[in-house]
């Protein structure tokens, strides 16, 4: 980036958060979801890019080799101490700020190419807390609010559009929204929790959505957990309580058939690989890695030995994954035997103190 292009994109940014802070009381909405989280997304076998905490804020890493090495991709002028979600595909880049202290709506800044300009825009409320918030697809972006909204804006503008809400999917108040994801680029699922007789997944695009009949079994709360592919095959996990059922399907519209379920104490962590389904889960004090075929039995690959918070695989047999310890990426392969081998990529020392200190409004 130029030094020009720099300037720029701080006087956006600075102008987009002081405008937010000046429109804001003095408290903070009420957000659903979690606390922030790191975040991996995987764009390559070995391009990608993460959400981590750093001092008091969160920034924006980047890497071109597999973690070996980062570089700060932070958009410049903008308050990260509430954290922030990060969806891409391909050059196309969209972060969400969260809510912090005055700022009570969201900007969004979005990027293309290696240069990595960012362009603000401002949501009409603040994001859902969870990494699921921000969605790329072709063509737009999406966003989940915590007011229970979906909102979408097409490239080239500025301007977010209703998709549309929790109301509208569930109009009896039983829907909580958690999030939207687009696996092909071109078909959305938008997540959320609630009883489990009543559909907690939808899919659709723009302002057309229509619920996700899967034959969940037993009762209680249940969560969509984000869908994915694997190969051709369309994979919707559903963590309910105690265990987690995946249902598979050759259309995002179904029908679904559900696959063998898996016996866990807490919500597991679940990915796609080109062909295989990867899942974390906990037991005991780390998760244990089982995969599966899209709609196969589940075998188990062994003890990851850490706690993952976000599973990134990058082929049939690799991925990376990210834990508590902010002091690195852990790399996951499955050796020939079926076994699991992970391995820690320390972060340079610079990603813990770049974040500074408290920045104040």
């Amino acid at each position: 980036m130029t030094p020009s292009s720099r300037r720029a994109a701080a006087v956006a940014a600075a102008s987009l958060s002081l405008a937010l802070a000046a429109c804001g009381g003095t408290t903070s909405p009420t957000a659903v979801g979690s606390a922030p989280a790191p975040q991996l997304v995987m764009t390559g076998a070995q391009v990608g890019y993460a959400v981590w905490p750093s001092g008091v804020r969160w920034v924006v890493l980047g890497t071109t080799d597999g973690w070996r090495t980062v570089v700060n991709r932070t958009p410049v002028a903008v308050p990260t101490d509430g954290g922030l979600v990060l969806s891409a595909r391909g050059a196309q880049v969209a972060v969400g700020v969260l809510p912090f202290q005055q700022l009570l709506v969201s900007p969004v800044l979005q990027s293309s190419g290696p240069g990595r300009v960012w362009t603000p825009s401002q949501l009409p409320s603040a994001l859902v807390a969870t990494t699921s918030a921000v969605a790329r697809a072709e063509g737009a972006t999406y966003a989940v609010l915590a007011d229970g909204g979906v909102v979408a804006a097409v490239d080239g503008t500025s301007s977010w559009a209703p998709a549309t809400s929790a109301q509208r999917l569930a109009p009896d108040g039983h829907l909580t929204m958690s999030g939207v994801v687009f696996p092909d680029g071109r078909t959305g699922f938008v997540m959320g929790a609630g009883s489990s007789d009543r559909p907690v997944l939808f899919t659709g695009a723009g302002s057309s959505w229509a619920a996700v009949r899967l034959p969940v079994t037993g009762g209680g709360t249940a969560t969509a957990l984000p869908p994915c592919l694997a190969g051709g095959t369309w994979v919707a996990p559903v963590a309910l309580e105690g265990h987690l059922e995946l249902f598979t399907a050759a259309s995002p519209t179904g029908p679904w058939a559900a696959g063998p379920d898996l016996r866990t104490t807490a919500t597991p962590v679940v990915a796609c690989g080109p062909h295989q389904v990867w899942a974390a889960l906990p037991d005991g004090g780390s998760d244990v890695l089982r995969t599966a075929a899209p709609g196969g039995a589940w075998t188990t690959r062994g003890d990851l030995g850490t706690h993952v918070t976000g599973l990134a695989p990058v082929s049939d047999t690799s991925a990376f994954a990210v834990d508590s310890d902010p002091s690195h990426v852990v790399a996951v392969s499955l050796a020939a035997d079926g076994s699991t081998a992970t391995t820690s990529l320390p972060l340079p020392a610079w990603v813990a103190t770049v974040g500074g200190a408290a920045m104040r409004n």
